[in-house]
């Protein structure tokens, strides 16, 4: 590794492995792309390359523990998915208890609906959510990032870093389409209900206006 009088690294391809590498070990935490290019001065595309490379190197080394993942535009250091079972037992006397059904279907109405408030998540789910939602806080796996600019200025939710991990994969994008999940389709549904009310109230005042007149038939068989 060589520096120049500029203070600008100039970096293998290697030792740019190396020093992503000692990055995240030290950080613990997810580490933005924008922050690994400032440390490393590479190019996005340059930093993109070698965090692959190194997830793939860590992927084919059964030896290893650890992996590279990516989260949107960061990247970590952490266990692979088979340590789960080992590492649980180490976290047994922290262990938490398991969620139910009723929590991961609001964490998934978040998930596929975020930013999202508390009153659009029991639109979709037809129940009061304030116990899960706390719960889901807790457990580290959904975050409030702002308020809706509504009466009221009502919080907004939305999934951490933690979820991705968590539930293994890198992007909210990579989750599978289920419209009955959306917030819009649940309002598409009210609109057409209130629309088809509104035909049926119409059709029913139209029927009671008829004359009565015996050329007309019974409107009760209408």
């Amino acid at each position: 590794m060589t520096e120049t009088a500029t203070d600008t690294m100039v970096l293998s391809r290697d030792e740019l492995q190396c020093a992503l590498e000692a990055v995240l070990f030290a950080s613990g935490d997810p580490v933005s792309l924008e922050r690994i290019c400032e440390i490393t001065g590479v190019e996005k595309n340059v930093a993109v390359e070698a965090m692959a490379m190194l997830a793939d190197r860590y992927l084919r080394d059964t030896r290893s523990a650890l992996s590279v993942r990516r989260l949107e535009n960061d990247y970590v250091l952490c266990t692979k998915p088979e340590m789960k079972a080992i590492l649980e037992r180490f976290f047994r006397p922290r262990s938490r208890p398991p969620m139910s059904q009723a929590t991961y279907e609001t964490l998934a109405v978040i998930a596929y609906n975020q930013p999202v408030t508390r009153a659009q998540v029991e639109s979709v789910r037809g129940v009061s959510s304030d116990s899960i939602i706390s719960r889901l806080l807790e457990r580290g796996w959904i975050q409030e990032c702002g308020t809706l600019d509504a009466p009221g200025r009502p919080v907004l939710f939305e999934t951490t870093q933690q979820f991705l991990m968590e539930f293994g994969i890198e992007s909210v994008a990579e989750m599978p389409a289920m419209d009955l999940m959306m917030y819009s389709t649940i309002r598409d549904l009210e609109k057409s209900l209130e629309e088809a009310a509104g035909m049926r109230d119409n059709r029913q005042v139209s029927i009671e206006t008829l004359p009565e007149d015996p050329d007309f038939p019974d409107p009760g068989r209408l």
